[in-house]
This record gives structure tokens, sequence and C-alpha cells, in this order.
């Protein structure tokens, strides 16, 4: 799907039935909600290694947040409403002391309308931390938080391709992302007495990031590979939990440098339902 940051809820499901014969399979789509609000407890680990010189430096960051989600339904699909409810990141840079975030770092909500296959628009964005846009990404949650849908039925062993797009400015610089998804139903299975559509994930991802710090240009760019699951709540319409591992390589320029550096980047990013 085009112009998707991390999508969001509004499962339909659909039995309709010749007469006489067996229901139709569930058509999943983004549209009226079974709840109009909900809680989602979420953590990333990102680790980028830089060779330089022929010595290892390595950046990295690790936090968790709490993000309260609020639904309502639109003519195409739902409006979907993200607060940061509670922050807390821990970043190690190779030649400086650890920056910590907190809740502070954000001011405002983020809302986006996503069609029914999960189609985003961005509505309005929080005033976010130059920082703190490491963890908090207006543009990746709005794209990237929640699964494409097929917008038609679905069987355990079925797939469908999603093609995630967007560019646009984000803090100091401008951000930029493809990613192509393939998801398939593998299964079922029942979690705290919920029983949950299981998907698996894979695919591809091209990034990059032009940005200005301290007077400084740098450019990076990535190529990574994606893997993870899914767990789709069939009662709620509501996505239950995300896992999510990208692992690749690239470039990243800065005017000290004679030349691109080559980098490393591992991510594994972890959302599910609070409380469950």
């Amino acid at each position: 799907m085009n112009n998707r940051l991390s999508a969001i809820l509004g499962l339909v499901l659909t039995t309709a039935a010749c007469s006489g014969g067996p229901p139709s399979p569930p058509a999943l789509s983004y549209s009226a909600t079974a709840v109009e609000a909900a809680a989602y407890e979420y953590a990333d680990k990102t680790v980028i290694s830089i060779a330089v010189m022929g010595q290892r430096m390595e950046l990295s960051q690790e936090g968790t947040a709490s993000f309260g989600i609020r639904f309502e339904p639109s003519s195409d699909g739902v409006d979907v409403t993200l607060s940061v409810q509670e922050l807390f990141a821990v970043i190690d840079q190779p030649m400086g002391a650890p920056v910590t975030l907190d809740g502070s770092a954000v001011r405002g909500n983020l809302r986006f309308s996503l069609d029914r296959m999960g189609n985003s628009t961005v509505l309005e964005r929080p005033e976010v931390s130059d920082i703190a846009i490491q963890m908090v990404s207006s543009l990746g949650l709005a794209h990237t938080f929640f699964p494409g849908l097929p917008g038609s039925a679905v069987t355990v062993g079925d797939g469908w391709v999603d093609t995630v797009s967007y560019e646009g400015p984000e803090g100091p610089g401008v951000r930029s992302e493809r990613a192509v998804l393939r998801y398939t139903a593998t299964g079922d299975t029942v979690v705290a007495g919920r029983p949950l559509l299981v998907l698996s994930v894979e695919g591809n991802m091209e990034s990059s990031t032009d940005l200005v710090v301290g007077g400084m240009a740098i450019s990076q760019s990535t190529i990574r590979n994606i893997t993870g699951s899914v767990l789709w709540d069939l009662q709620n319409g509501l996505m239950f939990e995300s896992v999510r591992t990208e692992t690749g390589s690239g470039t990243v320029r800065v005017p000290i440098a004679p030349g691109p550096l080559p980098i490393q980047v591992e991510i594994t990013r972890r959302t599910r339902l609070k409380g469950n």
C-alpha cells in the first residue's frame, strides 16, 4: 500500500453465506472498530555499528513507551489519534555521554486516517524533540505501526503483499522509507481467552535520512531485511501484538570523512496490547 509509519484497527468480519451453505471466510479490512480506545506497550532496540579507519563504533538506543489510541469510523476506514502516555529511552553515543529521553520530549497527538486496506494519511503531528525522533517518529508510527490488510477474505495459507512508501520532513531533516512486505496467514491461537489470527511477515526496506546537526550535513541510507509476526484479535477487530526484526547495512556520509562510511543496522520492535 502507498503512503501508509507502525496503521491500525478496524477488522470487519463478514460472514455472508449462500442459502444452506457454509459461511464465507472473514474479510480483513479497516473500518468501524469494536472498541473506541486501546493502549499499547511498545519496545524498541536499535544498534548501529560504524566502521571508521578500521575501528568499530556503536550507537545504540533502547527504550519503551505506552501509546494511547482512539478510533473513530470514517467514510473510507477509520481515523486514529495516538498519544504518548509514557516514554523512557537511553541513547548511547560512541563519543559522548548517554542521552535519556522521557515523555517531556513529545507534545501533542499524532492523528492519521486509514482507508480499508491501511493506506495512511497524516492529519496532525506532535512536537517531538530532535533527539527523540529516533524513538518517536510521527511518519514511522503513522505508516508502519499497524499491519496492512488485504481487504478480502483470508484463510490459513493465504498471503498478500503490502507496499509502504512515504517521505517528508521530520525534525532537522528529511526522512523516506519504502518497504515491500509479504503477510501470510499461518494459523490461529488463543491468548488470555482471545481468539487470534497468526500472520507471518517478511520483506525488505530501503530508507534514507538527510539532516543537519550542529551545522553539519549528514546523510544515511540503508537496505534492511524484515521478519516478524502479527497477532490479530478476531473478536475485537484490532492488532493484539506485532514483533518485527530488521537487519541490514548501508552507509553514512559526514563532512569530516573522505567518503561514505559503512554501517550495520539491527532493530527489534515489539508492540503488544497493554494489560495482556
